[in-house]
């Protein structure tokens, strides 16, 4: 069968125009997505009102929800079922147009290893979330953020008119940046008031867990462990108003906005799990944290410490061993390499070392392959990967789900691009759930690294603040 090419027109757009544009419609559906690039990255992706919808039931099922409310049952494992439904749409990717063409927008929840890995069922799973969720779209856009040019796309030989797709997008830009609101930034950082919220475990609780950790780097069963607390508290505004304040005030690498009628996502996560483009693929893994400084030389001073502490060095090297490892694992031997090493990043509330890691993919592998390969990634596990993921089990009073998974997009063509989930609030029943956590080490102070869990979550936190203020004025 002959490749088809997804049909489009395009015009100059800025990337307000464009988030304006997918908020006015994502308001009047109830399934929508959009990622961004909020600083670095090259493109933003958008689409309202999924033509399929993607669901793991359990590790040998996948649910397909059409339109039309047609399901089908493919049985199978999901993540490989997924990439076969992508490549069976038969569209190729045409050279003038940004990287995504079309694809699978959603996310893997973390538990989605339980399909392929040994972990034991210790956790409770309070928040049932999907261990996949994709939405495959027949209207998509594309913004160019280097040309400031967005493109609307659609699928080939479908009836469908791209001319009314953009006509449709315009007007929503127009009527959605006249009737925005205008959320004043709390520039304070640190000064954010959370307020009573429940925890998934106290202080005094994650003081043990960290002894057990350590108890078990003493006996040489692991290097380091990443553990985490779930902050959650009822959410009194629209999630879209959350996601808008959050991206006003803390833009980064892996912003994603994902509605459905059971739940929510507002995240701005700094790290990247995958990158693929073609046969090429890339991995930025994050540890060692240290908060923002209030004036430049305080900011300037706590670089400076993050960089000379050993500690925070030490627990950057063993994760990025580990993504080596991981890589290795989908990737020609000889092509593995870190091509930029403990490098510092800013975010609203917190910096981070970061490094890369780069690779060509072994070419008899799947899509579902490479990312089962590398995850979840090493930086929010520990090292070894299986035996730290047995003890987050067993220490963590509840499953993950969305945390520490992954969001993000598998093209028609091929390419795919997936985040880490940190920084991301998953929204279910009205209560936002926000979970951080740090990496735990043989000298690591379990009341520093209790603050540093909640710290890391408070950007979230201060955008739910700033939407239910524009709320409660509006």
């Amino acid at each position: 069968m002959a490749k088809m090419f997804p049909e489009y027109s395009k015009t100059n757009m800025t990337k307000e125009q464009f988030f304006y544009a997918y908020k006015e419609l994502a308001q009047h559906n109830a399934g929508h997505a959009l990622l961004e690039s909020g600083r670095t990255g090259t493109m933003c992706i958008a689409g309202i009102d999924p033509l399929v919808t993607m669901k793991a039931l359990d590790g040998n099922t996948l649910e397909l929800v059409w339109r039309d409310g047609t399901k089908e049952l493919k049985e199978g494992e999901p993540l490989e079922l997924i990439a076969e439904f992508v490549q069976s749409m038969n569209v190729d990717s045409l050279p003038e147009l940004p990287d995504f063409q079309g694809g699978v927008i959603g996310f893997i929840s973390y538990d989605y290893v339980r399909t392929y890995e040994p972990i034991p069922n210790v956790a409770t799973d309070d928040l049932q979330t999907p261990d996949l969720f994709f939405y495959l779209f027949d209207r998509w856009a594309v913004l160019d953020l280097e040309k400031e040019e967005a493109y609307f796309m659609v699928l080939p030989e479908r009836g469908l008119v791209v001319s009314e797709f953009k006509s449709e997008w315009m007007t929503a830009s127009e009527i959605g940046l006249t009737n925005r609101k205008h959320a004043v930034e709390n520039s304070a950082r640190g000064s954010v008031r959370i307020g009573n919220v429940d925890v998934s475990v106290t202080d005094v609780q994650f003081e043990q867990m960290v002894r057990d950790v350590q108890r078990y780097i003493s006996l040489d069963e692991v290097n380091q462990v990443n553990l985490s607390v779930r902050q959650s508290k009822e959410l009194a505004a629209d999630p879209l108003d959350m996601y808008e304040a959050l991206r006003s005030f803390n833009p980064s690498p892996y912003m994603a906005s994902i509605g459905s009628e059971d739940f929510a996502v507002v995240s701005g996560s700094p790290e990247l799990l995958l990158k693929k483009r073609g046969s090429e693929m890339s991995t930025r893994p994050i540890g060692g944290t240290r908060p923002r400084g209030v004036t430049p030389e305080q900011d300037m001073e706590l670089e400076k410490e993050l960089l000379s502490n050993e500690k925070e060095k030490g627990e950057h090297i063993m994760l990025l061993e580990q993504e080596l490892i991981d890589f290795g694992q989908v990737c020609l031997p000889e092509t593995v390499e870190t091509d930029e090493f403990m490098v510092i990043e800013r975010y609203s509330h917190v910096m981070h070392l970061v490094s890369n890691v780069r690779g060509t993919v072994s070419p008899e592998l799947s899509n579902a392959a490479v990312i089962k390969g590398v995850f979840p990634g090493g930086s929010i596990t520990g090292s070894p990967k299986l035996r730290t993921m047995e003890i987050i089990e067993e220490l963590e009073p509840t499953r993950r789900g969305l945390y520490t998974g992954s969001i993000g997009w598998i093209g028609f063509n091929g390419d795919m691009e997936l985040n880490i989930v940190i920084r991301t609030a998953y929204i279910k029943g009205g209560i936002a759930h926000i979970q951080a956590g740090a990496g735990l080490v043989p000298d690591s102070d379990p009341t520093a690294e209790y603050l540093e869990s909640l710290n890391k979550a408070k950007a979230l936190w201060q955008a739910k603040e700033m939407a239910e203020t524009v709320n409660d004025q509006a």
